[in-house]
């Protein structure tokens, strides 16, 4: 879809700045807006919103600065505003802090009523009939569904939408997407959005060996058992044999204990076994780093294996992840990394839903990419190998190379080579190649480099978010998580992608009501990049000092400035040679309270 978001890391000016349609609903980009200690009750008001409008809190994650950002989405008459949520920041009594994010306003003007004309299912049967107009073959939907939305346009009104989708298996698996006006029929915008107790048994293939779970220091699989039978299912885990079907949810596979096998095909040894293990990996990896599951809700992660027949593919239809066998190209598609791949590919239709078509696909693909190598990162002594899929590709190589994405022949490494049409996983090199960088920095690895990938997935990314706004987000998330931020900005300006300030430069802190007694001491942080950082301190009552110190909190003698001035007026101008995080302190020389501090660079 067209971009709509206008998201701004760290913090750019306070002021909405609005972009103006054809229509009267109005896009405003939220930059770091300062909304004081407002309830999130009143948000909108105090964002200017028609009492129509309101917020709805979905996933949340803490800052080290001991507040909470939440993911709110906006909605409209009670229905959500599609792509529209702003990450805002609480304290500790809920009350909203900052936003950064997009809303509409003035939906009202455009949208009477948010009553549809067309049901979900004639909206989804109106998406069977215009898929199998020009998909021959197309085989019996599964999966069918539709959400109402209102839709903000760029370049027309606000319409009310179901986005719809269904998915159709043979051997040409599809889940055609669709932005359908709920009271038309029209369909404004269409793409494919299929995303690519304890038993051994034997596992891997001709290229990495074969070896045993549950031998030689390798875990065992974890399954059910009921008598002599096991299956394979836990709490996180189901792995089902497809049997060659393309429909259906196949068989959950059984076996005598303790001893799985029986599946061997096209030079792997036992690819349910690498599945239904690999997705209890992912599970671990993503609560270990994230203290969150893969999917919402705890959802049992669904494996489905033995798709089709020579299937050269794996895919997430939105419900469950897929493997085909493979044929001259794959062995079975059921590595470490893919297997983690697929499932990331529901975590992000979970959080952000980045669309999967145009700069926003290939931040879906590249994702998925982190995640794979960062199941690698957590489950092999802290090592990844930087490759998609090599483990499965038949020939010398990988799919896809994290560091070096031209290598391919096809994918990009930087925004400047992007083109409209570009296939999302050739797209996907620019981000790819920015995590890359982002995780070999001093003091990063691949699982901080994740962290803050996915913290912007979670909170900052929306359905149609860019190459740059997505960088704010990560960004921002590498500020909340206390992360270096400049090393996040360095490693996408090193692939031409820029989360660049505007109007009188970036504000990286934006604090206000700060109040403190005699003696009192608080910390903060920025991560600024090389020019110059300024750091005022202003307003209230009593008598604070401020103190700013490069790369280590300051002291009473150890600092890079310190005005040291009666009142509350203390500015610090200071060079910044290089990239670095710079520590911020008041001091309470008497009592203080209702004190502004900001850094701008």
């Amino acid at each position: 879809m067209a971009n709509q978001v206008r998201l701004k890391l760290l913090a750019a000016s306070l002021a909405i700045v609005a972009a103006s349609t054809a229509g009267a609903a109005t896009q405003q980009a939220l930059r770091a807006q300062n909304l004081g200690s407002t309830p999130v009750s009143q948000l909108a008001v105090r964002l200017g919103l028609s009492s129509d409008n309101g917020f709805v809190a979905q996933s949340a994650a803490p800052t080290v600065r001991g507040t909470t950002t939440v993911r709110m989405q906006q909605t409209f008459k009670g229905v959500p505003v599609f792509g529209h949520s702003i990450a805002v920041e609480q304290d500790a009594q809920g009350n909203a802090l900052v936003a950064n994010g997009v809303v509409s306003s003035e939906l009202q003007v455009d949208l009477a009523s948010v009553t549809p004309r067309f049901d979900k299912s004639q909206a989804v049967a109106l998406l069977v009939k215009q898929s199998s107009s020009f998909v021959s073959g197309l085989a019996k939907p599964e999966n069918g569904k539709a959400d109402l939305f209102v839709y903000p346009q760029e370049g027309g009104p606000a319409r009310l939408v179901y986005l719809t989708s269904f998915f159709s298996g043979g051997d040409h698996p599809t889940r055609p997407t669709a932005i359908i006006d709920a009271n038309t029929g029209q369909i404004l915008e269409q793409w494919d959005g299929l995303t690519y107790a304890n038993a051994t048994g034997p596992g891997g293939n001709q290229k990495t060996g074969q070896y045993t779970w549950g031998a030689n220091g390798l875990p065992y699989l974890n399954v059910t058992q009921s008598g002599s039978t096991c299956t394979m299912q836990n709490t996180y885990v189901r792995t089902y044999n497809m049997n060659h079907a393309t429909s259906g949810s196949g068989t959950l596979w059984s076996f005598t204990c303790p001893n799985s096998s029986g599946d061997a095909i096209n030079g792997a040894y036992g690819p349910i076994n690498d599945a239904h293990h690999f997705g209890g990996v992912v599970h671990d990896m993503y609560q270990a780093y994230l203290n969150v599951p893969p999917l919402n809700n705890n959802q049992v992660l669904l494996m489905k294996v033995h798709y089709g027949n020579n299937y050269e593919n794996a895919f997430w239809d939105g419900t469950s992840m897929t493997f085909g066998d493979g044929a001259s190209t794959f062995y079975p598609l059921v590595s470490l990394d893919v297997t983690s791949h697929e499932i990331s590919h529901g975590f992000t239709e979970q959080n952000s839903n980045l669309t999967y078509s145009g700069q926003s696909g290939g931040m879906n693909e590249a994702f998925s990419d982190m995640a794979g190598e960062t199941a690698e990162f957590y489950d092999r002594n802290g090592s990844n190998d930087w490759l998609v899929g090599a483990e499965i590709f038949k020939g010398n190589g990988a799919l896809r190379y994290m560091c070096n994405p031209t290598q391919d022949g096809a994918s990009i490494d930087n925004a400047a080579n992007y083109y409209n049409g570009l296939d999302v996983h050739y797209s996907s090199g620019v981000y790819n190649k920015a995590f890359c960088l982002l995780a070999q920095k001093t003091g990063w690895d691949t699982s901080k480099a994740f962290k803050a990938f996915a913290r912007a997935n979670q909170l900052y990314w929306t359905a149609g978010s860019t190459f740059n706004s997505g960088s704010c987000g990560v960004a921002t998330a590498a500020n909340d998580l206390g992360y270096s931020s400049a090393d996040v900005v360095s490693a996408f300006s090193s692939v031409g992608v820029s989360c660049s300030g505007g109007g009188g430069g970036t504000v990286l802190l934006n604090k206000t009501g700060l109040s403190g007694a005699s003696g009192s001491v608080v910390n903060y942080s920025v991560s600024a990049a090389a020019g110059t950082l300024t750091v005022t301190m202003s307003g209230g009552t009593g008598d604070a000092d401020l103190y700013v110190r490069r790369g280590s909190v300051p002291t009473t003698t150890a600092y890079t400035c310190r005005p040291y001035l009666n009142g509350n007026n203390e500015t610090c101008t200071i060079s910044v040679s290089s990239a670095a995080t710079y520590y911020i302190q008041i001091r309470g020389y008497s009592a203080y309270s209702n004190v502004a501090l900001k850094a701008v660079q």
